[in-house]
């Protein structure tokens, strides 16, 4: 039995931030902290559209957790056991070996997944839009099609071979469309004579009136006039119905069922099933109410965040904080600062960080931005929001190396290379007779 101080389950932006904040708060002294995350390094959602679009080199969007976490140590695997009045934790390594973990004080922050619903070739047909990998994969699909609509000289198949439907018009959903669909401008302009920017169909589809929730109204308007003149097709008020043998089916009786050779998923996320599995009270949604402290209520020493929380909004009394990565990356500071008290170290604080504004990209050099009650549109609003990220992007080393790719980007044609095989080592022929 392993024994630590402090068990930090989660390495996103409440997990990561939380262990890093122990650090510092507990430099010199004996206790140990303990963080299982399922990957060895911290992904920078936030620029995970730029990442797929070739904008930014993808290594640049990720953080290793032990260079980022020093003195905490870090297992990469899973907690397939928690025993949170018993204090006691089981977690399966990379190695399939289990570890028996005891603790003291438990940071609850296993993050989300996406939420699927039953529609008909969902399952089958259609991509996520979540991590590092989703967004290798789709940066080569996109470019893999355009080769493979290059070869042919069927229209129909081309046409088929260049559609590209997202489902879901949030940050994720409406910042990769409008990326990628600049990633195959530059690619045509370039390198694809026989194709035309009028070959390809993009379509978004959205379920609620209106794009982006929680960006005030008229920016949610001008995001949604930006990809219609990039020619983006957008569907609001409207449902995917079936996608079965890619052929789309929209809720929307004007729009003709078409074929799509790929479909990205990006509608919605749901807590990980762990709190609930574990015993812990959880709301509708699935995430575990917290107080202002975000203590877990009749749970000692057991705080939680991040998508898997559902913490009082400072800002809108009744209401819970919105699952953005600004939110957890602060409650992980609180929830730190609270453990930290725990063992002795200062005092207790509660929560109270009020939103500072949102940013969406739009493509090259387009975005929307609002700070407070300030609205900002095009190249300044686009700058903003980079120059936000690059504040929050943690270490000297990584924010120069994502400096780079920006300037370079603004200066140099994207590389429009596919690397669909990296990652798959390549067999040895059998020998000869």
């Amino acid at each position: 039995m392993n024994q630590f101080d402090v068990l930090v389950i989660g390495g996103g932006f409440g997990g990561a931030f939380a262990a890093r904040r122990l650090e510092h708060l507990l430099r010199g002294r004996a206790e140990r902290v303990l963080l299982v995350a399922a990957e060895n390094f911290f992904l920078f959602s936030p620029l995970l559209p730029e990442a797929a679009s070739g904008t930014l080199e993808p290594r640049h969007a990720v953080i290793p957790l032990r260079e980022f976490l020093p003195r905490t140590a870090v297992i990469t695997g899973e907690v397939t056991s928690l025993d949170v009045d018993g204090r006691r934790a089981k977690v399966v390594d990379l190695n399939g070996e289990t570890h028996e973990v005891a603790f003291r004080s438990l940071i609850l922050s296993p993050g989300s997944v996406p939420t699927t619903l039953p529609i008909p070739g969902l399952l089958e047909h259609a991509v996520g839009f979540k991590t590092l990998p989703d967004a290798i994969w789709l940066r080569n699909r996109v470019l893999r099609q355009l080769d493979a609509a290059d070869a042919t000289d069927d229209l129909a198949l081309r046409r088929e071979l260049l559609t590209f439907t997202f489902i879901g018009g949030g940050y994720s959903g409406v910042e990769a469309i409008a990326e990628l669909e600049s990633l195959t401008r530059d690619a045509l302009r370039r390198a694809y004579p026989r194709l035309r920017v009028t070959d390809l169909r993009w379509v978004l589809v959205e379920a609620a009136d209106s794009l982006l929730p929680g960006l005030d109204a008229r920016l949610a308007r001008y995001a949604e006039r930006v990809l219609r003149r990039k020619g983006i097709e957008l569907y609001l008020k409207t449902r995917l119905e079936s996608c079965e043998h890619g052929v789309v089916q929209l809720s929307d009786p004007t729009v003709a069922p078409y074929a799509s050779a790929t479909i990205v998923w990006t509608a919605g996320q749901r807590p990980s099933d762990l709190p609930r599995q574990s015993g812990l009270p959880v709301d509708q949604r699935g995430r575990v109410p917290v107080d202002a402290y975000l203590r877990v209520d009749q749970h000692d020493r057991t705080y939680a965040v991040g998508d898997a929380a559902a913490v009082p909004d400072p800002a809108a009394p009744g209401r819970v904080c919105p699952g953005t990565a600004q939110h957890a990356l602060r409650q992980g500071i609180v929830a730190a600062q609270n453990v930290a008290a725990d063992l002795g170290i200062g005092t207790a604080t509660p929560f109270t960080y009020r939103n500072r504004g949102l940013a969406v990209t739009l493509g090259r050099n387009q975005g929307a931005a609002q700070v407070r009650r300030f609205t900002f549109t095009g190249f300044l609003a686009w700058w903003m929001g980079r120059s936000y990220h690059l504040l929050m992007m943690p270490g000297v080393a990584r924010k120069a190396r994502v400096v780079s790719d920006w300037t370079i980007s603004l200066f140099f044609p994207r590389d429009v290379s596919q690397l669909g095989g990296l990652g798959r080592p390549t067999p040895l022929n059998p020998p000869e007779d």
